[in-house]
């Protein structure tokens, strides 16, 4: 048997469930719309102690630990006191299809169950800002982010109330199982490496085979550096045409955050104001159109 090979009895047991086979594949398909917020919520962490040594148990008990934090924020379930986070993150490489430009982009994000969550990113020369704040969504400038929307063609998606920050298509029972979508490599070998002062384990995994194929993502790849605690400290993604790397910059976590955050700031008019039913286009014209300048165009011209 070979090292990649390795898998949990959570692994195995889905794997030899034929219901089970059939939901993880719907749970990564629906997931991939959601991959760059994923990715943000995936680095929540509290503040770590420094000289601690690396996670270096089952990778796929580090996975299901990084993801701990971040079910306490987006769904329904949870017994831990801290339901909001906020957290910067910035593209520090970025290669192949994705433009040069994206490179040094910050994002700055802010979630609060059950119906609160705000992106501030730089696009068209300014800063973009989507919030939903209950049922109500606001995103300013209002008039550019107006000529997103026209560009992208984006329409009110109709969907049942949102009874989470975002629309995840997962429950939190099917959250306990998502590690097993993971192909871990040299899962007996715990890989440890230095970033920034901190020493982190290293994770390098692909999709399981069977999601792997029928998603077509055979040569998805990618590698997170853990640090102590289990916060994710740099993910990086690679595929045939791009590759991109994420680092955390600064994160906090707790129980709410003040009511001003969901609101517009004080002096600003040109805000553009919808309903949920917009909020997943909002966020998609935003990350797909990081640090163009005033005069492009953005880079994905239609959803």
């Amino acid at each position: 048997m070979h090292n990649s090979d390795i898998k949990t009895p959570v692994a195995i047991e889905m794997q030899n469930d034929s219901f089970a086979r059939c939901n993880k594949r719907r749970l990564y398909m629906s997931m991939r719309r959601f991959f760059p917020l994923l990715a943000a919520a995936l680095c929540l962490a509290s503040p770590l102690r420094a000289q601690q040594p690396a996670p270096r148990e089952n990778p796929y008990d580090v996975i299901a630990k990084i993801f701990q934090p971040l079910w306490g924020v987006l769904l329904a379930e949870s017994n831990g006191e801290n339901r909001a986070a906020m957290i910067t993150l910035e593209m520090t490489e970025v290669s192949g299809r994705l433009p040069k430009e994206m490179k040094g982009a910050t994002l700055q994000a802010a979630v609060q169950f059950p119906d609160k969550v705000k992106l501030i990113a730089p696009v068209l020369g300014e800063t973009f800002t989507v919030c939903r704040n209950g049922d109500q969504v606001w995103a300013t400038p209002g008039g550019k982010v107006e000529y997103l929307i026209s560009q992208f063609r984006v329409v009110p998606k109709k969907v049942t109330k949102l009874r989470t920050p975002i629309g995840l298509p997962i429950t939190p029972q099917q959250a306990i199982f998502l590690p097993a979508l993971f192909s871990v490599s040299r899962a007996d070998v715990a890989e440890v490496e230095d970033l920034n002062g901190e020493s982190c384990r290293v994770l390098t995994a692909g999709l399981m085979p069977e999601l792997a194929r029928a998603t077509k993502a055979e040569d998805f790849q990618t590698r997170v550096w853990v640090a102590p605690g289990h916060k994710i400290r740099r993910v990086e993604v690679k595929r045939r045409d791009f590759s991109t790397t994420v680092d955390v910059r600064e994160m906090v976590f707790s129980p709410t955050l003040p009511a001003s955050t969901w609101e517009p700031p004080a002096g600003i008019t040109d805000i553009f104001r919808t309903s949920p039913e917009m909020l997943e286009g909002l966020l998609y014209i935003v990350m797909n159109s990081l640090k163009t300048g005033a005069a492009d165009t953005p880079w994905i011209s239609a959803k």
